[in-house]
């Protein structure tokens, strides 16, 4: 070989072994986000979300951001969709074979129901192939991504109902804002120290009110309600029944549901809702709910005219038999049909991860759905998260039941008929079950 084209070969491999060495160097500096990524995949995602608020939109464009670092061939345009619409768009988009989304929230109660319906992917190939590990997950959120074994989502986020106290109202009325009420005849004489009712029955603030940004199924939980059992919808019981008069009571506390109702139309949205404005001095809200009072930092308006900084309390919901609550959630899917699936499961991958969950929750104050990230650290030096986490061991979730996903519905299109005494509880709840038990056995296999 002449000199020359030795120095040619020479060169040549220098070159290659720095290209390989500064791709290499490339790939190391890519963020670790705690979970196995493909960087090499290429491709543009739509992904469709519901998070508007200031709090959520700028925590959502923050993992959005990350997973852009970690995934440098992948363009991830975020979407905006106000809640419940998305989810409409895209089962049109999915019918039609066109403009769906490349990723979706999906509400983890109805996946396997639209999955069933052919609305999105089944994950499970990409699961297995990638040895997935889907230990992490708190085991209820996984399962209900789950369709005849199949995933068709990855959990992103859950959440846990609490109570939120005002614990500025609670010294102003005589109340130790340390010991907030344990259960439901303790809330009765809390609200009684609480409410300020003009004489003409015009409701200026109420103690609390138990359909506030939750129903009747909530509060049963903590009266020993299961609504599903032996894989049958569970209405008509006496611990709901129990519940819903419960419920009923504070209605009439409050001058009838018409009262109420005027009562509700003068709250408004965050930082003017029920708890933020001092009209409400207790409500059951999600954990995250404490991001926009962060946000907003809510003044509570004292007897004397004075504005003082609210100070807020945390607290499990007053129950009846035991202590209990409720976790929803949210998962991330594929649509059926979308044009880059494969950038979509990295991005997936990613945004699902331990590092993008714990971003998202010290933004949002949202529960991940991965127990690592619960745990954070930086997350678990906040007594009130300490609170939330261990608010998850005695939250329950709902049960999918295939033969009628929303069996619920029967009740709540009778609820407010009894709520303005048009009709007994026990008239409702026998009713309910009736058409409950109906749907079933005509949807039986």
């Amino acid at each position: 070989m002449k000199l020359s084209s030795r120095i040619f070969v020479f060169l040549l491999l220098a070159a290659m072994t720095l290209l390989i060495g500064s791709f290499a160097a490339a790939q190391d500096d890519l963020p670790d986000m705690g979970v196995a990524l493909n960087s090499e995949v290429s491709g543009n995602v739509e992904f469709w979300h519901h998070w508007g608020s200031p709090v959520r939109r700028n925590a959502i464009r923050r993992v959005v951001a990350m997973c852009q670092q970690a995934l440098p061939n992948i363009t991830v345009e975020e979407v905006f969709k106000p809640f419940g619409e998305g989810w409409t768009a895209n089962i049109a988009a999915v019918a039609a074979g066109t403009g769906m989304p490349d990723v979706i929230v999906s509400d983890r109660l109805q996946l396997p129901r639209e999955a069933s319906d052919g609305i999105y992917e089944n994950l499970q190939p990409r699961i297995d192939a990638d040895g997935f590990d889907t230990s992490d997950f708190y085991p209820f959120t996984w399962e209900q991504t789950l369709l005849d074994g199949n995933s068709y989502g990855i959990p992103q986020e859950t959440d846990v109902r609490v109570l939120f106290y005002n614990k500025t109202l609670f010294q102003e009325a005589g109340l130790d804002p340390n010991d907030p009420p344990e259960t439901w005849e303790e809330l009765l004489a809390y609200a009684d120290a609480l409410d300020v009712i003009a004489e003409d029955g015009t409701i200026e603030r109420i103690g609390f009110f138990p359909l506030i940004n939750v129903g009747p199924d909530i509060w049963a939980l903590a009266n020993g309600q299961s609504f599903v059992q032996d894989g049958n919808p569970m209405v008509n019981t006496p611990e709901f029944a129990e519940t819903v008069e419960w419920v009923r009571s504070w209605v009439d506390r409050y001058g009838g549901w018409d009262r109420v109702q005027e009562f509700r139309a003068t709250l408004g949205a965050p930082p003017n809702d029920a708890f933020m404005s001092g009209r409400v001095a207790m409500v059951a809200d999600i954990a995250g709910y404490l991001s926009q009072l962060n946000f907003y930092r809510p003044r509570t308006t004292l007897a004397d005219g004075s504005s003082v900084n609210t100070d807020i309390g945390v607290a499990p919901l007053p129950y009846n038999t035991s202590p209990a609550s409720w976790s929803g959630g949210f998962s991330f899917s594929i649509p059926t049909g979308a044009e880059n699936p494969d950038a979509a499961w990295e991005f997936i991958k990613c945004a699902t991860g331990p590092v993008a969950q714990s971003s998202w929750a010290r933004d949002t104050y949202a529960i991940p759905s991965r127990m690592s990230a619960a745990n954070d650290p930086v997350l678990m030096a906040d007594p009130n998260w300490q609170f939330f986490v261990q608010s998850m061991d005695i939250s329950t979730s709902s049960e999918f039941v295939p033969a009628y996903p929303n069996y619920m519905e029967q009740f709540n299109q009778r609820a407010e008929q009894i709520y303005r005494g048009e009709i007994p509880v026990e008239q409702a709840l026998t009713e309910a079950q009736a058409a409950i038990d109906e749907t079933v056995a005509a949807n039986a296999p």
